[in-house]
């Protein structure tokens, strides 16, 4: 790094001390422009003109809308106080200062970090994510290698899509609440009274779901989406026709979640990380946008998730820079990655298993070194303790989502093994947990409750097959986990038993849909053929 390039980075880092010192928003704006122009000048200086753009563009959009949100300043100020939120920045600061050439980008995403978890005020936490990219912008000066269009127009596009999803979140009500536009909100109240908004465009929902359902299954796709796409599409037609039977159900909320069913396909199916990133980053957005305006505080811990995987990634592809004494940039990228994915499926339940399939589909890419085993395997445990102890509570309000992530847990779990066993094992227990989740969607006895009790790994139901073969796998290379998956097994079965037994009908029915994803469950856990299996196998065999 030449001396203006490293200038221009510490000036960056200066700008994050000055962010969590500032208490009012005019400033705030001030100090964040410099420390983009900052980033930008680094990122020039580098031959990285592209990953200049983003830092730019926030930036100067950040001075410029900081008067269309209320001025809170009150909110701005720091929680706990300016003093203690500098004292934390410096030992943060400090312990960086060990990682060489990783310091400086790695000390403005902690402060960042640090930041959004210290303001309140919901345009101060936009600044954060603004300032967060600014330190992958500069990491990936550092680290990325470079490469021909347009692969080299990811970093940058997804630098600056990070936090464009929250800025619209916090823009546009703000600015269509205004005189102005009254209009707006007419044509807006005008087409929800449409015809459309009742029971035909339930089925027009459904059509569009059934479209991609067929799509995933004539495009070609590579080994791991042959597999799980499928089954997402039809979990989204599935969640489509529970939709359907919900006229008072806005488009808006439709919309968004047909679009969140096609970027989790999109995510599953994307040869490249970064672009499974994007769709991720997408499915997040279009789950969290309805109903910002009472999980904001959710939706930026969602955010500030996404840019720590999207770091994540850069220092795992990262050369080694690092001196021999301190861990190398995969071990810390992994950290952040994991995490970061720990957090998204805790804010999203619903991208759990695709964060988890992503997770799969980078440990058969090629062997974990045994830190970054222990580090994914360290925060599977953890995330499974706490969904189980969650189950735990007696108000169990959220009782389907709770199974679902610890199922989730179990298969990253499996995967952190490193074996080809682990992985296979994760696959299975995966493809149940898809189907399982789908039929408990549905309120339909006794399908339901079967469902339910599937989740939780009851025998022979559900995700019990897959389960097996975690248990077996576990303690063939790794037994010391059976003590943590057992303990938290016992509350996940309990949680999930019935409450009653099922009402039998008194008369013939017609079979609810719900039973479709019950009995694939029961084909693929117990029945199925020889060559398949055989091909599960091939898949998670992983390159050595």
């Amino acid at each position: 790094m030449t001396a203006l390039a490293q200038g221009s980075a510490g000036l960056a880092l200066v700008m994050s001390f000055a962010l969590l010192r500032a208490g009012e928003l005019t400033a705030a704006a001030m100090l964040l422009a410099v420390q983009s122009a900052a980033v930008a000048m680094t990122a020039v200086v580098l031959h990285r003109p592209l990953l200049a753009l983003p830092p730019l563009m926030l930036g100067a959009g950040i001075w410029l809308v900081r008067h269309k949100t209320p001025m809170l300043d009150s909110r701005a100020a720091p929680v706990g106080g300016a003093k203690l939120a500098i004292s934390a920045a410096a030992v943060l600061a400090i312990l960086c200062q060990s990682q060489g050439s990783l310091a400086l980008p790695l000390a403005i995403v902690l402060l960042s970090v640090l930041l959004a978890a210290t303001r309140s005020h919901p345009l101060m936490q936009v600044m954060a994510l603004v300032a967060l990219q600014n330190g992958t912008a500069l990491a990936g000066c550092l680290f990325a290698a470079p490469e021909p269009l347009p692969a080299s127009l990811l970093l940058p596009a997804a630098c600056l899509v990070l936090l464009l999803p929250l800025a619209a979140g916090l823009l546009v009500p703000a600015i269509a609440s205004s005189p102005q536009h009254e209009p707006v909100a007419r044509a807006k109240s005008w087409m929800v009274s449409l015809p459309l908004a009742g029971r035909w465009l339930g089925w027009i929902d459904l059509l569009l779901a059934v479209s991609l359902f067929v799509a995933t299954l004539i495009v070609p796709l590579d080994s791991l989406a042959s597999v799980f796409a499928p089954l997402l599409g039809l979990d989204g037609v599935l969640c489509a026709c529970v939709r359907r039977n919900r006229e008072a159900r806005s488009p808006v909320r439709r919309a968004t979640a047909l679009a969140q069913t096609g970027f989790v396909i999109l995510a599953v199916c994307a040869p490249n990380l970064m672009v499974a990133w994007l769709a991720v980053l997408a499915a997040m957005a279009a789950a969290l946008l309805p109903t910002l305006s009472r999980r904001w505080r959710d939706a930026v811990l969602a955010f500030v998730a996404a840019g720590l995987v999207l770091f994540g990634m850069l220092l795992q592809a990262a050369p080694s820079i690092l001196p021999p004494s301190g861990p190398a940039p995969s071990v810390l990228g992994a950290f952040s990655l994991f995490i970061g994915f720990a957090m998204i499926a805790a804010v999203v339940p619903d991208l759990a298993v695709v964060v988890v399939i992503l997770v799969l589909r980078l440990a058969n890419r090629s062997p974990w070194p045994p830190d970054v085993e222990a580090i994914a395997a360290g925060i599977a445990v953890v995330a499974l303790l706490a969904c189980a102890a969650r189950l735990v509570s007696p108000v169990r309000l959220h009782r389907i989502t709770l199974l679902q992530l610890s199922q989730a847990s179990i298969a990253a779990l499996t995967i952190c093994v490193g074996q080809g066993e682990g992985r296979f094992a994760a696959l299975v227990l995966l493809i149940l947990l898809i189907l399982s989740r789908s039929a408990a969607r549905f309120n339909d006895r006794p399908a339901a409750s079967l469902a339910i009790a599937g989740l939780g790994g009851i025998p022979p139901l559900g995700v019990f097959p897959g389960l097996v073969l975690v248990v077996l796998t576990i303690s063939a290379h790794e037994p010391w986990l059976l003590l943590a998956v057992g303990a938290a097994l016992v509350p996940i079965v309990l949680a999930s038993m019935p409450r009653r037994f099922p009402d039998l009908p008194t008369r013939p029915t017609v079979p609810s849909i719900a039973w479709l994803p019950l009995l694939l469950a029961v084909l693929a856990g117990y029945f199925a053929p020889d060559g398949l299996v055989h091909w599960w196998r091939i898949l998670t065999a992983g390159r050595t």
